[in-house]
C-alpha cells in the first residue's frame, strides 16, 4: 500500500471516528459494556446532529464497527506489549520480530480498514448539508482543541 493511501486511510478513520473513539475512550471508566458505549455515543450523536431514524441506524453501525475494532485491538494488547518489553530486554534488539510485530498491527488496520469506511461512507452520506457542516464544525473544535494540548500541529 502508498503512503498517500495510509495517509488518507488513516486520515478518513479519524476523521469519521473521532468522536466515537473519543466519547469510548473518556466515558471507559464509567463501568460501561461496549453495547452501553455505543448506545451513549449514538444517542449523544442523535441529539447533538438532530439524525433521523435511518442516519441513527446508520450511526449506530458505524459506532458498533469502531467499537469492535478497538475490542479487537485491545485483545492482543497487552501480549504485544510484554513482546516489546521483552525485545527490549534482550541484549541484541530482534529487528525480524519487531517488524513483525508492526506487520501484524498493520495487517488488521488492513483488513478492518474497508468495513469501517464502508460503514463510515453510509453514515456521512446519509446526513444533510447542514448536518455535514455541523460535524465538520466539531472536528475541526476538536483538532484545534487537541493541538493545544500538545497534540499533533
Amino acid at each position: 500500500m502508498k503512503l498517500s493511501t495510509k495517509i488518507i486511510t488513516a486520515v478518513l478513520l479519524i476523521a469519521g471516528s473521532s468522536g466515537v473513539v473519543y466519547a469510548y475512550s473518556k466515558h471507559g471508566d464509567w463501568g460501561m459494556s461496549p453495547e452501553e458505549k455505543v448506545e451513549f455515543v449514538t444517542e449523544r450523536v442523535t441529539k447533538k446532529l438532530e439524525l433521523d431514524n435511518q442516519q441513527q441506524e446508520n450511526f449506530a453501525q458505524l459506532a458498533q464497527t469502531v467499537a469492535q475494532l478497538m475490542m479487537d485491538a485491545r485483545a492482543t494488547r497487552a501480549q504485544h506489549v510484554n513482546e516489546i518489553e521483552a525485545l527490549l530486554e534482550e541484549p541484541s534488539f530482534n529487528q525480524a520480530r519487531a517488524l513483525e510485530l508492526v506487520q501484524q498491527k498493520t495487517q488488521m488496520v488492513n483488513e478492518k480498514a474497508p468495513l469501517v469506511i464502508s460503514s463510515l461512507a453510509v453514515f456521512l452520506d446519509s446526513l444533510t448539508a447542514e448536518q455535514k457542516q455541523e460535524l465538520q464544525g466539531f472536528l475541526e473544535h476538536r483538532h484545534k482543541h487537541h493541538r493545544r494540548h500538545g497534540g499533533d500541529e
